[in-house]
């Protein structure tokens, strides 16, 4: 009984990954309302951006200044250790001469050199100059000493001076790159947000504009749900619309290649942080492989040249009462439109991802398909990013995949 239990729950948590998480249900005319709100608020963002940019070039003006004094002041720094050693060495020269020229003054031995001196004068005008000379001589060298110490002691104070300047202008300069750092920040928030913000209104446009023949009044995830599985009742085109998928089960979306990246939380090879990679990556060599839906369903919406995902298409399914949402990122063609019903072998796009062909797509490092599962229809029942995040599901556990680097052929 226990291990029946255990295997009941095990069952139910699988499949509670697989049920649409239940929102409030929206009208085709709220729908409308939300749209409008996103674009004020993607309004209010640009202005955002636009203000922040100013503070940003403003700071780092002012960082362009305080690195110049800083320059200028080290500067003077290092001339005036340069000028207070050359004192230095000429008030230790100085002494010297003067101590060979006045050797007579001894203070240590009293003063017999000096009456040595004096009194070997040869007459009285002798002896009076070689007075006033000791005296003089005396009175220089201990001015010039004086004088020498003065302009040391006056050039330490202003070596003291600009040092403490330099630590204020460093402090203020660190204070000013953090400021920097902040704003940085802030930008890259409110760009991203933008760009995000930005084709989340697109794409939710496309995906309200896509639903024609509901009414306003009408609730839209019904709606869209209705459309979404008109694919699996003919209407694929391409030759696919006969191919229903009755197993509730997705398939691959290739038809021969690898897989190169797991779903999960995983450190961004070109972002350079952790954050949660929403879908699984196969790779495949040549120039047009084909991608096709992971089950027939209706474009809900596409994206162009997004920096972080490139050319994108999303697709809406309903399978047997439930729905989802499939997307298809770093594609190099898309040959469907929004609107259009898609069979599983219908041709939705071919692969991208190369830096050489797709270069706006900053989030790839290689040909590749990134390929997401979500429960619920996303721009429907849920409009942002943050909101599909939390609808999608590793594709293993719908799509039958080989181990990462494993190779597959077929569908």
């Amino acid at each position: 009984m226990r291990k029946i239990a255990k295997n009941a729950v095990c069952l139910f948590l699988v499949g509670a990954m697989l049920l649409p998480t239940m929102a409030e249900a929206k009208t085709l005319g709220q729908l409308k309302k939300d749209l409008q709100t996103l674009e004020s608020s993607l309004n209010q963002n640009q202005t955002d951006t636009k203000m922040t940019q100013e503070q940003i070039d403003a700071a780092n003006e002012n960082v362009k200044n305080i690195k110049a004094e800083i320059e200028t002041t080290n500067n003077e720094v290092q001339k005036l250790i340069g000028e207070i050693e050359t004192l230095n060495n000429e008030i230790t020269k100085k002494n010297e001469e003067i101590k060979s020229i006045i050797n007579f003054v001894q203070v240590s031995s009293g003063e017999s050199a000096y009456l040595e001196y004096i009194f070997g004068a040869k007459d009285f005008t002798d002896f009076i100059y070689r007075v006033a000379i000791s005296e003089q001589m005396v009175n220089y060298n201990d001015k010039l000493v004086a004088d020498y110490d003065a302009m040391v002691k006056k050039n330490n104070e202003k070596k003291e001076t600009l040092t403490i300047k330099q630590v204020e202008l460093g402090k203020k300069q660190q204070e000013l790159e953090v400021q920097m750092s902040l704003l940085g920040e802030k930008m890259s928030s409110l760009q991203e947000g933008k760009l995000d913000l930005a084709s989340q209104i697109k794409a939710q446009k496309e995906a309200i504009n896509g639903l024609k023949g509901c009414r306003d009044s009408e609730d839209a995830s019904s709606c869209a749900a209705r459309l979404a599985a008109a694919a699996n009742t003919g209407g694929g085109g391409n030759g696919g619309g006969g191919n229903v998928v009755t197993s509730g089960i997705f398939i691959r979306p290739i038809t021969a290649g690898s897989v190169s990246s797991e779903y999960g939380n995983r450190f961004h090879p070109t972002q350079g942080v952790w954050r949660l990679h929403t879908g699984i990556d196969v790779t495949a060599s040549g120039s047009a492989v084909p991608i096709y839906p992971g089950a027939a369903g209706r474009v809900a919406a596409i994206t162009w040249r997004s920096s972080c995902g490139g050319n994108v298409v999303y697709l809406h399914h309903s399978i047997n009462g439930k729905s989802y949402t499939s997307v298809y990122m770093h594609l190099r063609t898309i040959n469907v439109s929004v609107g259009q019903t898609v069979g599983i072998n219908t041709q939705i796009a071919t692969m991208g991802g190369s830096a050489s062909s797709e270069y706006w797509d900053s989030c790839s490092t290689g040909q590749h398909l990134h390929y997401t599962l979500a429960t619920g229809l996303y721009f429907i029942d849920y409009s942002s990013y943050s909101a599909f995040e939390g609808h999608t599901f590793n594709p293993r556990n719908a799509v039958s995949f080989p181990a990462t680097g494993g190779y597959f052929s077929g569908r």
